[in-house]
């Protein structure tokens, strides 16, 4: 317990660097950047972000647990840690080569062909940045610092470069070299604290790898794709315009959102130990976990909603009215996201009910866009916000049935082995 509050009070201060830093920006490049171009940013940092998502392939919930078991065994988390990024450097260069395809034959990405290929820079910042392996270490003290530090020095580049409309170019390139520029101290670190042993891995190995994670990243990543996704096909469907305003909430959503990651990224190394060596204390934790996280998203969804109008004229100006709409549409995503994590990262996961887990998420994933196309094409940001909203809720009331079904007594002191779907 001892490192799990030490490594969530890192993750905290890390968190907050993660979404205070651009929420400091934020009011700039809307009024200096306005709709329109806010729009096209934010439409290039969607579209960037699925080659995070790829690049990042969800190990830190395929390899964070492999660390773990490992964290004594200095040959065997080097082995993991070579073999991890070995994968994650394959899927950044085949990530790279498609996206240049792709701009060369869709005409709206090759109109933003500099926008996109920049903003890769974050995707490889992606890779360089192992959080995974300090989550499995449980010492996460020397990438927060690094980290923190970059995300710090992006606050004046940004108020720096980016004074007119047409510098977007400059606002996506502070973007990519936060993490491209943290990512490779931290290499540097690792390097020089001789940490660990470097293990050859030939392409095999990484593909095997890749193979052995396809399941949970295709349950996982789609949750990160469709939220990048309302973004790009809301641009494509109904202009930049409504984009701008809904990436605007979205982007207060998604800062609300992030604050609790620092809680479940700490949660889920020891739940997963737990689970694996003493079950009862597993449903303890949770169970503790439950109350806190449950009781944070539902305050935070209260303030948004209430807040909307105050925080839309403090943060954007009156040009970006729309998007206290929607906000209000937007306001109880917190909540619902923050019980899914709960029903299905953290217990679904550990317990091993993948085939489970990816199901649900994937037809959440159906939902959203058959949702989206219908809704954004009428009601466009509305419509899109709306879409949020019932997509999450579906997905937690999904994964609550699910653990029902499997027995399992999450909320419950009593529990059997039998009960707990292993």
């Amino acid at each position: 317990m001892a490192s799990f509050r030490k490594n969530f009070t890192i993750l905290m201060t890390l968190q907050v660097s993660t979404y205070v830093a651009p929420l400091l920006t934020l009011p700039w490049l809307a009024r200096v950047l306005g709709p329109n171009e806010y729009g096209r940013l934010s439409f290039a940092l969607a579209f960037t972000a699925y080659f995070i998502t790829l690049t990042n392939f969800s190990f830190s919930l395929t390899a964070t647990p492999r660390v773990s078991i490992n964290r004594d065994d200095r040959a065997m988390r080097s082995r993991v840690f070579w073999e991890t990024m070995a994968a994650q450097s394959v899927l950044a260069v085949a990530g790279f080569l498609f996206l240049l395809a792709l701009t060369f034959a869709v005409p709206h990405l090759a109109e933003n062909r500099a926008l996109l290929l920049t903003g890769f820079g974050m995707a490889v910042g992606a890779m360089l940045i192992p959080t995974w392996y300090f989550q499995g270490i449980e010492d996460l003290g020397p990438i927060s610092i690094l980290v923190f530090a970059g995300r710090a020095l992006s606050v004046p580049a940004m108020y720096l470069f980016v004074r007119h409309r047409d510098d977007v170019y400059h606002a996506m390139l502070v973007n990519a070299l936060v993490p491209l520029l943290s990512g490779i101290a931290i290499c540097a670190y690792l390097y020089f604290k001789r940490e660990l042993d470097f293990v050859p891995v030939s392409l095999k190995t990484a593909l095997h790898r890749l193979k052995e994670g396809w399941s949970v990243f295709m349950a996982t990543s789609l949750v990160e794709i469709y939220a990048s996704s309302n973004i790009v096909l809301l641009t494509f469907i109904s202009g930049n315009v409504a984009a701008g305003y809904f990436a605007a909430g979205d982007k207060l959503i998604r800062a609300a959102l992030g604050m609790l990651q620092p809680l479940k990224t700490a949660a889920y190394p020891r739940v997963s130990f737990l689970m694996h060596h003493a079950r009862e204390d597993a449903f303890a934790f949770l169970r503790k976990m439950f109350v806190l996280q449950g009781s944070i998203v539902a305050f935070i969804s209260v303030c948004i909603f209430f807040g909307a109008p105050l925080a839309v004229k403090l943060l954007y100006g009156p040009q970006f009215e729309p998007t206290i709409d929607v906000l209000h549409w937007m306001a109880f995503v917190p909540l619902m996201s923050g019980l899914s994590d709960l029903f299905g990262v953290q217990t679904m996961l550990p317990l091993g009910l993948k085939t489970a887990f990816s199901r649900v998420l994937i037809a959440s994933a159906v939902l959203n866009f058959g949702l989206l196309a219908v809704l954004a094409k009428l009601f466009g940001e509305q419509g899109a916000a709306a879409t949020v909203l019932v997509v999450e809720a579906s997905i937690a009331a999904a994964m609550a049935f699910t653990l029902h079904l499997e027995g399992v007594p999450l909320l419950k002191r009593s529990i059997t082995t039998e009960s707990a779907g292993s």
